[in-house]
């Protein structure tokens, strides 16, 4: 019993010997990358804190209509939340009357966004920004891309808009039209008025 039990003990030795120094080993690489895992998870959480205060502090100066100081701070944030933050700037620039600038920042917002609902309302809303400045062929090629469905009865709304202030008014019928058909008259219900003032033009 007791021989069995010094074997048992020599075998043992002997395996630490030959692989004491990887089972080390793995114990350290082991600890380091859980401390590592671990610093990396809270430096993660800090940054979040801090763009969420930066998108918080921006937000009220955009309630506030302090839009230089909310330009200012979009470089700050990161992700979507620039974004977000860019249409809001471009939405009080609107209010202000300062349609350049809008146009600057819907272009950033959609130039930036990988969120494809993002970019639509980016895309719209700067298009409808380039009307508002008589930029009509800058307006209708802002709405020549790739976009959701859901957003394709605004998209041919603008695109009447774009089409009746250039004159066109077949196009914008036609445009109206189409907005229509995809439903557009349900959240938009000047829609059917367009269309309607439009019925009797050939």
């Amino acid at each position: 019993m007791v021989e069995h039990e010094d074997q048992q003990v020599e075998q043992i030795k002997q395996f630490l010997r030959e692989y004491g120094i990887w089972i080390g080993a793995g114990v350290v690489i082991g600890l380091g990358s859980l401390f590592g895992w671990r610093a990396y998870q809270g430096a993660q959480v800090e940054a979040a804190q801090s763009r969420t205060a930066v998108y918080q502090q921006l937000a009220t100066q955009v309630q506030d209509g302090d839009v230089d100081g909310a330009e200012q701070m979009l470089a700050e944030l990161g992700g979507s939340h620039v974004v977000v933050a860019r249409l809001q700037v471009a939405q009080q620039a609107i209010q202000a009357g300062d349609l350049e600038r809008a146009a600057s920042l819907l272009q950033q917002a959609q130039q930036d966004s990988d969120e494809p609902v993002l970019r639509a309302v980016a895309t719209t809303r700067l298009a409808r920004v380039y009307l508002a400045l008589g930029q009509h062929d800058q307006a209708l090629q802002a709405l020549n891309q790739r976009l959701p469905e859901s957003f394709k009865a605004q998209v041919e709304e603008v695109r009447g808009d774009v089409y009746l202030a250039q004159g066109n008014a077949a196009q914008a019928r036609q445009a109206y039209q189409t907005a229509v058909d995809l439903g557009g008259a349900q959240t938009s219900p000047a829609l059917q008025m367009k269309f309607e003032n439009l019925a009797g033009e050939s």
